[in-house]
């Protein structure tokens, strides 16, 4: 019984993680340097990478190059949920991502 258990187990979680899946139930990833002057949302559905994220990151320290000073690191600012056993792909093959140090996402001044 236990047995069948944890086949059944092993066969949701990697049915669960094939690419298939990722249009309907992947996050959206968002990322900002240490003063919320860079902000990017990656979308996974749209064509939003983090490559894209990356790329978009120089640009923005090259067209700023006083922010290229100091902290110039880019945070993610999501945090990582590994009881999400559906994105146990994502944290394998794309860990770069997941890897960036932790920024509390800025306070949106908008909102009542």
């Amino acid at each position: 019984m236990k047995r069948k258990l944890l086949i059944i187990v092993t066969v949701i979680i990697l049915l669960s993680n094939l690419p298939f899946w990722d249009f309907f139930l992947l996050e959206n990833y968002t990322y900002s340097n240490i003063d919320g002057t860079f902000l990017y949302s990656e979308e996974a559905n749209k064509g939003k990478s983090f490559s894209m994220c990356e790329r978009k990151y120089g640009v923005f320290l090259c067209q700023h190059p006083d922010k290229d000073r100091g902290d110039n690191r880019l945070y993610r600012t999501f945090t990582i949920k590994p009881w999400r056993f559906w994105q146990w792909r994502q944290f394998i093959f794309h860990s770069e991502r997941f890897t960036l140090p932790y920024l509390e996402p800025p306070k949106d001044t908008n909102k009542p």
